[in-house]
């Protein structure tokens, strides 16, 4: 047993002054690693803005620049300046139909040039603008927004009695008397007022011959209750208000 402990000792020691010699022959250095540098990111120039634009605001020279972005991280319709070298100067004077935040890239399809006014601009096809006389205590306290969703409600008086009934549903504000959604920095619906509402041409003429009939009130719809594809409430079923003499009571319409 010892002899054969005293081979292996032999061979490991051996062993170890090759690879010791090896190490000298070679300079003593280890070998070199090859480090790959990483590979650049491409990059082109993006027409971004370079402020908050609110919806309306009309386009100018201080509003937008050409900023490096990654090209394998480039948005869909994002406006270089390898395919449009002078779209900072076409923008100009374009008018926003949707917010633009700060170091957002600026699509066309988010831009409007025309020489209509921004109302008749942004105004779907198909689509009317009409106002509506309101006071604050018909307006949900006075905090309808543009852009809010609303019902209308039409009052008529009769002697004693007084009669309500939702005569549309789900309608946007577009502006309440000049100032837009882009321009209301939290404004409120002051007293005596006038809401401009989208609306078909058939709700037009409703709203035209409610308005000469009785007093229209605008009822605010919640967030959730607020989407293009909103189902009406069916759980009115058409009932009306009566108020005579100060008691409220329902009757139903046909």
């Amino acid at each position: 047993m010892k002899f054969a402990r005293i081979i292996v000792l032999a061979i490991a020691v051996v062993a170890g002054l090759l690879a010791f010699r090896m190490v000298m022959l070679s300079g003593g250095e280890p070998a070199p690693q090859i480090v790959q540098a990483p590979a650049k990111t491409a990059k082109v120039e993006v027409l971004i803005a370079e402020v908050d634009i609110p919806l309306g605001g009309k386009l100018t020279k201080d509003n937008f620049s050409w900023s490096d972005w990654p090209e394998d991280a480039l948005p869909r319709g994002a406006v270089t300046k390898k395919s449009d070298p002078f779209a900072d100067e076409e923008f100009m004077g374009r008018i926003a139909k949707a917010p633009i935040f700060a170091g957002e890239p600026i699509r066309p399809e988010r831009l409007i040039n025309t020489d209509k006014g921004f109302m008749a601009a942004i105004l779907p096809k198909g689509k009317r603008a009409i106002a509506v006389s309101v006071e604050a205590e018909t307006t949900a306290g006075g905090f309808i927004l543009p852009g809010d969703k609303v019902d209308l409600i039409l009052t008529r008086r009769l002697d004693d009695a007084a009669f309500s009934e939702t005569i549309l549903e789900n309608k946007r504000v577009l502006a309440i008397d000049a100032t837009t959604a882009g321009e209301q920095d939290q404004k409120n619906l002051s007293p005596k007022k006038t809401a401009t509402l989208e609306l078909t041409l058939a709700e037009s003429e409703i709203v035209a011959q409610a308005q000469q009939t009785g007093t229209i009130a605008l009822a605010l719809r919640s967030a959730q209750d607020s989407a293009d594809d909103a189902e009406e409430d069916n759980s009115r079923r058409n009932d009306v208000n009566y108020v005579k003499y100060g008691i409220t009571s329902k009757a139903m319409t046909p």
